[in-house]
């Protein structure tokens, strides 16, 4: 029984989805048979590039814009919440201090998770070492 991954099934996927039939062997089979079918070829793939490319953006703006109607509905929730707390200050105090709090909860957030990416994982390309290889200051037992 042959095993699949689950990248492989969802490379088929997205190739299903966004057309593309041939992979790379194949283009590059058919595309050193003739030059006319080469020409063909490039400008195919340009015009995919250039329509992914569109898509990528317009799922970004749609991201960007349900985010924005997120924050729009939630913000005078949770302004409203604050002001119920009573505190000694002023209720403009209050939604002014709630709203750059949370500003900069979510840049800490945003920033703490930057810095964990950028620790990386270990990868067959980029092996972790132990701390002691190398070290010329390491008092050995042996």
């Amino acid at each position: 029984m042959v095993s699949r991954s689950t990248i492989d099934a969802l490379l088929d996927v997205l190739r299903i989805a966004f057309g593309s039939g041939m992979n790379d062997e194949e283009l590059k089979a058919q595309a050193i048979q003739d030059p006319e079918q080469t020409k063909r070829l490039i400008a195919i793939e340009t015009s995919r590039a250039r329509d992914k490319r569109k898509q990528t953006a317009l799922l970004g703006v749609l991201g960007l814009l349900a985010l924005a109607i997120v924050m729009v509905k939630a913000a005078p929730f949770i302004v409203k919440k604050a002001r119920a707390l009573e505190l000694p200050w002023s209720d403009v105090g209050t939604a002014l201090g709630t709203l750059v709090m949370g500003s900069a909860l979510a840049g800490l957030s945003w920033w703490v998770r930057r810095k964990l990416a950028a620790r990386g994982s270990a990868t067959p390309q980029n092996p972790p070492e132990s701390r002691n290889e190398g070290d010329q200051n390491q008092v050995g037992t042996g």
